[in-house]
């Protein structure tokens, strides 16, 4: 399909124009990355941050005794829970109430924000359950891992919250024509939702392993850096596209790039098993979703 030229696009100006509004992440979601990514923090640190905002408190306790980490004993306290949970599962969450929060908005979207971050939460545990089954070839962290898969495609949710009216179009077209998201989005508005997750990345300073899986999980080859992070998001969302968590019924998936199994070293049965596990984990994807929304 011929790629619309962004120059000679004013939809794609316009939104360019549009995106200028697009909110700063909350103080204390900024705070408590930089806080996590310090090698000096304490689990203190990080909880005193987080018990500042009562709201992500309770959703922080309510998921660490939730049968979605499935901790066999209850967790009382926030520096509990940054500690058994580690920091990085603690960056996940937060980041993922804080983005749901922003984006929870009554309008007409033009996409299913219940679908979206269904496939979303999928993807992250497809993503943690890929790092888990591979831990001792490389050194990825699940969790980190387990981020990345819940944020990919968030630039679907800036064209949907930034461009409503031009994105339904996309998603239409991307129907009639039976042609990936990403290919329509290109079409018509010259611009993807893997570019928004540049601009993105860059607004809210997300560090390189988010903004990576962002930009190149559907193009994993272009990645310069943190190839095995970027091919196992790019894994995942085949995964969670292959079970039926799509943003419609049989939505067509841009295909699996012929090399990501190898850099991954995953087999077709290390395949079958992991689909067959991440079945079996779709309601935790639905508790996930009910406790953080």
């Amino acid at each position: 399909m011929q790629q619309t030229s962004p120059a000679g696009n004013e939809r794609y100006r316009r939104f360019i124009e549009q995106i200028d509004n697009l909110p700063a992440l909350p103080a204390i979601v900024t705070r408590l990355m930089q806080v996590v990514n310090s090698p000096d923090t304490s689990a203190d640190d990080a909880a005193k941050l987080i018990q500042k905002d009562p709201a992500l408190t309770t959703k922080m306790l309510r998921l660490a005794n939730s049968a979605f980490y499935g901790i066999p004993r209850s967790i009382s306290s926030v520096s509990s829970a940054v500690v058994i949970l580690g920091f990085n599962t603690i960056r996940s969450l937060v980041l993922s109430a804080s983005v749901m929060k922003m984006f929870s908005s009554s309008h007409q979207p033009a996409i299913d924000k219940n679908r979206f971050w269904k496939h979303s939460i999928v993807c992250a545990i497809a993503a943690k359950a890929i790092v888990r089954q591979f831990i001792n070839v490389r050194m990825m962290d699940p969790e980190s891992a387990f981020c990345a898969g819940i944020l990919h495609d968030i630039g679907k949710l800036i064209f949907s919250e930034f461009a409503q009216e031009d994105y339904f179009e996309v998603c239409e077209f991307a129907k009639e024509c039976n042609v990936p998201l990403i290919e329509a989005e290109k079409k018509i508005l010259g611009i993807s939702h893997a570019d928004i997750g540049r601009i993105l990345a860059d607004k809210w300073a997300l560090p390189l392993d988010l903004e990576y899986s962002l930009v190149f999980h559907h193009e994993p080859m272009k990645a310069d850096s943190l190839i095995d992070l970027v091919t196992t998001v790019h894994m995942a969302n085949v995964l969670s596209h292959r079970i039926g968590t799509g943003l419609w019924e049989n939505e067509p998936m841009p295909p699996e790039w012929d090399q990501a199994r190898s850099i991954l070293r995953m087999g077709e049965a290390d395949f079958e098993r992991i689909l067959l596990a991440l079945k079996e984990s779709i309601d935790k994807s639905e508790e996930f979703f009910d406790i953080i929304k």
